[in-house]
């Protein structure tokens, strides 16, 4: 059954990043390291229409989207200027589909060759950004 967005995420901040994930799926492992990220940051709602569809996830704190989880690969976040900044020049892709504050951080998955991305520390630098925007 699909949920309908909370009221407090349909908001204009949110548009444009509830525009580009609608329809998108997000696998349950991808899902499960943004839940993972997010858990020991406090004020965190995290939405996704249909858990057991694998529909796409968002986290949310204090009415603003800061993470998500689409397909089997992505995780982007919300960053301030010199977070997106450091986060693109080590390895990050831009998310423009989200607005021009978004980094893609998970992408891929990294093989051997590839050092794990820290997931943990560019939610916290997304939830902080939010939390003081």
């Amino acid at each position: 059954m699909i949920r309908p967005i909370p009221a407090e995420l349909a908001t204009a901040a949110n548009a444009t990043v509830l525009r580009q994930v609608e329809g998108l799926s997000a696998h349950s492992d991808i899902a499960d390291v943004l839940r993972s990220a997010v858990k020991p940051l406090g004020d965190v709602l995290l939405y996704c229409p249909d858990w057991q569809q694998y529909r796409y996830v968002v986290a949310a704190t204090r009415g603003i989207i800061f993470g998500l989880a689409a397909g089997m690969h992505t995780i982007a976040f919300r960053l301030d200027p010199r977070m997106k900044s450091r986060a693109l020049l080590t390895g990050g892709e831009a998310y423009p589909g989200c607005g021009d504050d978004w980094v893609a951080v998970m992408h891929h998955r990294p093989d051997a060759d590839w050092p794990a991305v820290d997931v943990p520390f560019w939610a916290r630098k997304a939830y902080l950004h939010a939390r003081d925007g």
